[in-house]
Formats: C-alpha cells, sequence, structure tokens
C-alpha cells in the first residue's frame, strides 16, 4: 500500500487547489490507489457520469431541485439498488470510491461522495456535512437547506429528525455549542481527509500497521489536523517498534499539544523511548 512519488505529488496537487477547484470523485479514487495501484481512475469517472446521464435523460428541460434529487434517489437507490452497507460497516471496501461504485456498498461518506458527484453533474450544488457521527449532504435553498442522507436511500431529513440524531449521539451531553454549526458545509479536501483518516482509524484498530502508516504519513505531509496526525503516526511506529521515528513524533505532538487530556501516558511514553530507543525502520 506504499503510494509511488508520482501518485503522492498528484495527490498533494490535487488537494493543494483551490477548494472549488478539487474533483472530491478524483481525489476520493486517488485515495483508493493507494489500495489499488492499477486503479483506472478516468473508468470510474466515466461510471459516475454514466449514471448522471442516465438521470438526466429522464428529466424535463425545466425540472426543478425536487425534481432532480426525486429521479436521483430514484435511479441510484431503487434500480441500481445503491445501500449502506449495514451487514459490514467496517468494511474497509466501504470507503474506496471505486469498489462503492462497483459493490454498491457504502458507508454514510462514501456515498455521499457519489452522490454529490452526481449531484453537481445535474446542476445541483451540493455539499458534505460531517455531522457527528454520520456524514450527510445538503442543497442550500433560499430559505434554509435541504438535508439529505445518502446512507438511507437519499431521504431528506427535517428538524426534529437532526435534533433526535444529535440527541442520540451525544445524549445528555447535548448542548447548544454542541449543536451550533452541525450542519456546515465541509470542504472538498476535509471530506478527503476524513476518508483518508477513517481509514487509518480502521486498519489501526485491525492492528494493520502496514496499511496504516501510508495514510498517516500522508496526512502529517499534509499538515491537516497536524497533532491528530502526528499522534497516530507515533502509536503506529511505536507499534511497529520503529522507536526512533514514534520518540520524534509523540515530542512534536506534545510540543504542539502540550494541555491535551490523556497526554500523561504519551510523556510517560517519551521518557521510556528517549532512554532505549534504537530501532529507526
Amino acid at each position: 500500500m506504499t503510494p509511488s512519488n508520482s501518485d503522492k505529488v498528484a495527490f498533494f496537487k490535487m488537494l493543494n487547489q483551490p477548494d472549488d477547484d478539487i474533483s472530491l470523485a478524483k481525489a476520493a479514487l486517488m485515495v483508493a490507489k493507494l489500495e489499488y495501484p492499477d486503479l483506472i481512475i478516468d473508468d470510474y469517472l466515466l461510471k459516475i457520469q454514466n449514471i448522471a446521464e442516465e438521470i438526466n435523460n429522464r428529466l424535463s428541460a425545466t425540472a426543478n431541485a425536487a425534481e432532480i434529487l426525486k429521479q436521483l434517489n430514484h435511479v441510484l437507490f431503487i434500480e441500481k439498488g445503491y445501500e449502506g452497507n449495514t451487514n459490514s460497516y467496517y468494511d474497509p471496501r466501504n470507503s474506496f470510491l471505486n469498489d462503492v461504485i462497483e459493490r454498491k456498498l457504502g458507508i454514510p461518506i462514501s456515498l455521499s461522495i457519489l452522490y454529490i458527484e452526481l449531484g453537481h453533474a445535474l446542476g445541483l450544488p451540493l455539499s458534505g456535512i460531517a455531522f457527528p457521527g454520520h456524514f450527510l449532504v445538503k442543497l442550500e435553498i433560499s430559505d434554509g437547506a435541504i438535508v439529505l442522507d445518502p446512507y438511507f436511500g437519499g431521504i431528506s431529513l427535517n428538524e426534529e429528525d437532526i435534533e433526535e440524531r444529535l440527541r442520540e449521539y451525544y445524549g445528555a451531553k447535548l448542548n447548544k455549542s454542541r449543536a451550533h454549526g452541525v450542519l456546515s458545509s465541509s470542504s472538498n479536501k476535509e471530506i478527503v481527509l476524513r476518508v483518508m483518516r477513517n481509514l487509518r482509524n480502521l486498519y489501526m484498530q485491525e492492528e494493520n500497521w502496514v496499511k496504516a502508516l501510508p495514510l498517516a504519513d500522508i496526512m502529517v505531509e499534509m499538515d491537516n489536523d497536524k497533532p491528530d496526525a502526528l499522534k497516530a503516526r507515533a502509536a503506529i511506529y511505536d507499534q511497529q517498534e520503529c522507536h526512533i521515528p514514534a520518540l520524534a513524533d509523540y515530542s512534536t505532538y506534545l510540543k504542539l499539544s502540550p494541555d491535551t487530556p490523556g497526554n500523561q501516558f504519551i510523556r510517560a511514553r517519551v521518557i521510556d523511548l528517549a532512554k532505549s530507543a534504537r530501532k529507526v525502520c
């Protein structure tokens, strides 16, 4: 899963563009290329375009947003059978857009990426919402926004639905500060990095350090959420007994986030590694 230098350069170039110039689907497929080095990205961009054209061919020239969304939902979820993978939610393939397109199964963020791209192709300026615990999509309208859940067939959520989901996620800890801004749009770069973070954390839970490390490396290099990225990479190095780079990342992390709760363990680990670190990796 070690990306080639050319793939990394292309990926960094993509994500360092102005956000409106980032192709969400292409960037997501670049992440998939880490797993599938021979992946031909244009083949899957064409598959997305073909679905969009199939939907568009059913629309009248005067179709409004509601009619476009209705047809999008019907074609994608009813006719083609795309759905959330409730049986194997933590299967890594749910995060790779090529697998999602082929298998017609995904998790909230990967299905949302496909949904957003189809919406854009159909003239709808959809955007992603990093809703707590469950990625969503929205369409800004004159008097607010339509909030949609591609994981559950593109259903529309009203205010009561959103509040109920917040209560399910936060429980008694829900307050105005937690609820504030939950429907804010995510940038394309943030969406792609969230896909990578999900994968990295999944591989770490599986103790698959070989696959987790390249993702962690890229996230550190992207300098986004850097303390979290450094802490994760340090833990991966530590588990691989790569003591010297683990020590370096832990130390930098503590400088960036000295007062974060739970740092006592990391400080103790830094002391231990400083005494015995030998292995570079």
